[in-house]
Formats: structure tokens, C-alpha cells, sequence
């Protein structure tokens, strides 16, 4: 639950210079954790970051503010090919190191999770360094599990990072309700 000070809604287009402004913060802060390096995410135009962030019947990106100021996002891509339509990913979740610790993340994978069975999602995936415990534990918390680590998934300034790919089967949770 946000506190009041707090909304959280779809992002749009308008929202794009926002986005990259705390895309580059969260690359800044966390570059194993974020597959564009900091100049390739400099070198993007404002037009494809409105086209990622665009809100369609494939995919969505939740934005959480502090007033105006974007704070925390994650998106919600649905697989376009016609035998993984089933499948999400979540990717891109971040909140800034000012916000953390006060339910933002949880209240974004909250959102996107909610909305995940309207894009007609049976289940949803993700990726996470497995040196990052927060968020390991985020998503083991809100019902994701293992289903394996690449090992060297990332390389970062010559070192390499292992991801843990996560699942949480929405369909499975419907059938038990």
C-alpha cells in the first residue's frame, strides 16, 4: 500500500522524458541489474522511449510519483509469438534509492501482477542478478519461483554477473481460488 503522497498509473508517452531520466539513474545505480549500458540508454531518442513505454494490448509500464516526479517503474511485455502468448516477462523494475524501503517495488509488481490475467497472461517470467538478495526475496515473497541461473548472463566493466530466471503461474493460482 502507497502512502498518500504516492499515485500510481500506466505510463504514456507524455511520460517519456521522466522514464529516461530515471532509466539513467537506475543504470547509474544498479548496471548489473539493467541490460543497457548507461551511453546506449543516453543515445536513445525520446520517440522509441515512447514507443517502449506506450501502453497496448501487448504490454504496459507502471510508473509510480511523487507528485511529478517519476520514482519507481517496472513493464509487463506480453511474448508476441502465437505459442508464448501465454507468457509475460516483467522486466525494467527500479525504484530510486530515495523511495526504497517503503513499499514502491511491491506495489508496482502488485500492479503489473493485477493486471497480467487482462492481457490474457497464464503466467509471468522474470530475470534477476542473483547478486541482488532485495529483490530475490521481492519477488519470492509475492509468489515467484526458481526455474534456473545462466551463469555470465551479464557482463559489466569485464565482470560477469549470473541472472536466476523466476515464474509465478497465474493460471494455477485461478484454479485453487
Amino acid at each position: 500500500m502507497l502512502c498518500e503522497a504516492l499515485t500510481l498509473r500506466p505510463l504514456n508517452e507524455t511520460d517519456a522524458v521522466a522514464f529516461k531520466r530515471l532509466r539513467l539513474i537506475a543504470i547509474d545505480d544498479s548496471p548489473s541489474a539493467i541490460w543497457p549500458t548507461l551511453n546506449e540508454e543516453r543515445m536513445r531518442t525520446l520517440d522509441a522511449i515512447a514507443a517502449q513505454i506506450r501502453q497496448t494490448p501487448e504490454q504496459i509500464v507502471f510508473g509510480v510519483f511523487d507528485l511529478h516526479m517519476l520514482i519507481g517503474i517496472t513493464g509487463l511485455r506480453r511474448e508476441p509469438h502465437a505459442q508464448l502468448r501465454h507468457r509475460g516477462t516483467l522486466w525494467g523494475v527500479f525504484v530510486h534509492p530515495q523511495y526504497r524501503n517503503v513499499g514502491v517495488a511491491r506495489a508496482l509488481l502488485d500492479a503489473a501482477l493485477a493486471y497480467a490475467p487482462g492481457m490474457h497472461l497464464r503466467q509471468v517470467h522474470l530475470r534477476v542478478n542473483t547478486e541482488n538478495p532485495r529483490a530475490r526475496r521481492l519477488y519470492a515473497t509475492s509468489g515467484f519461483t526458481s526455474c534456473g541461473v545462466e551463469p555470465r548472463s551479464m557482463c559489466v566493466n569485464g565482470r560477469y554477473f549470473d541472472e536466476e530466471s523466476m515464474v509465478r503461474c497465474l493460471d494455477r493460482e485461478q484454479a485453487a481460488a
